[in-house]
């Protein structure tokens, strides 16, 4: 009996179609994503090979993987690599996955930023480590450090850290508690932070793949999300130098209480900057 033969085209339209069926929001690249992956190629080659036979390893592989995405697994955590910044990134499910909008936290430290300048610089909570690796890689003069509360988040840094070739210390070190805040340290110029600020309340509103999948401990936080920008506002100062900066992702609707939290512990020079989305996402203050 000869085998059914199925080409690059024909497995990308039966897929593209399934995952449709299964309610992903981006069936197409989800499918080239996930099939380039299977075959070790480019998407483009997808496009260029269009007319290739896989073989039958080769489908036996790309429908496991389609079938977890049918499920609702993030490509990511298929993959087990997202790309931020220019990079490539090592990610598992004790990772928060990189997203887009977070790369607008390592924009405008950049812009605000002299390439030969020497800083040293703080990322609270990094997950895969990649604010504090793609900062390093583009401001190497910077010494940067990195904490994280889990210590399965700090290996899959770590692994970037050796993967991208930058020279960042990890520590782990959990932000909410008070030995956090050693005053006997070198103390840093900049912190940056993508902390986890959505509300349990929130939980209604948000992709059913980031609650079933992601990290709860790096997407929710308690006091209407605003656990650790409190924490935040009141100690920094006391690892920062005199007129340092601060920059925070937020969620969109949290501008304002943000703002207070740091008025009140005498921050200055506050400044929100909006997404591609025109939501607000970045807030940047200067330490009393």
């Amino acid at each position: 009996m000869t085998q059914e033969i199925w080409t690059i085209k024909d497995v990308l339209s039966w897929s593209i179609g399934f995952l449709q069926k299964s309610g992903s929001e981006s069936p197409r690249l989800d499918a080239e994503l996930l099939l380039a992956e299977a075959l070790e190629c480019r998407r483009l080659d997808l496009y260029l090979d269009h007319l290739k036979p896989l073989e039958q390893s080769e489908r036996n592989r790309y429908k496991d993987m389609i079938r977890r995405r049918a499920h609702g697994e993030p490509v990511a955590y298929i993959t087990g690599h997202r790309d931020f910044f220019g990079l490539t990134f090592n990610v598992s499910p004790s990772t928060l996955i990189p997203r887009p909008e977070t790369e607008h936290l390592i924009e405008s430290i950049l812009e605000n930023t002299a390439k030969d300048s020497v800083l040293h610089v703080l990322d609270i909570g990094t997950g895969t480590g990649c604010l504090a690796i793609a900062l390093k890689h583009h401001r190497p003069l910077w010494t940067v450090e990195a904490w994280d509360n889990s210590t399965d988040a700090l290996a899959i840094a770590a692994s970037n850290v050796n993967k991208l070739s930058v020279d960042v210390e990890l520590r782990h070190v959990n932000a909410l508690a008070h030995n956090a805040w050693d005053t006997d340290r070198q103390k840093f110029d900049i912190v940056v932070s993508n902390p986890p600020y959505i509300a349990q309340e929130e939980r209604g509103v948000m992709s059913p793949s980031a609650i079933k999948f992601e990290p709860h401990s790096a997407l929710f936080a308690e006091k209407n999300g605003l656990t650790f920008y409190a924490a935040f506002a009141a100690n920094l100062p006391r690892i920062m130098q005199a007129k340092g900066k601060v920059y925070l992702e937020i969620g969109y609707q949290q501008r304002n209480a943000v703002f207070s939290l740091l008025e009140e512990a005498g921050w200055a020079e506050l400044l929100c900057i909006k997404d591609l989305s025109g939501h607000d996402r970045v807030v940047i203050a200067t330490a009393p």
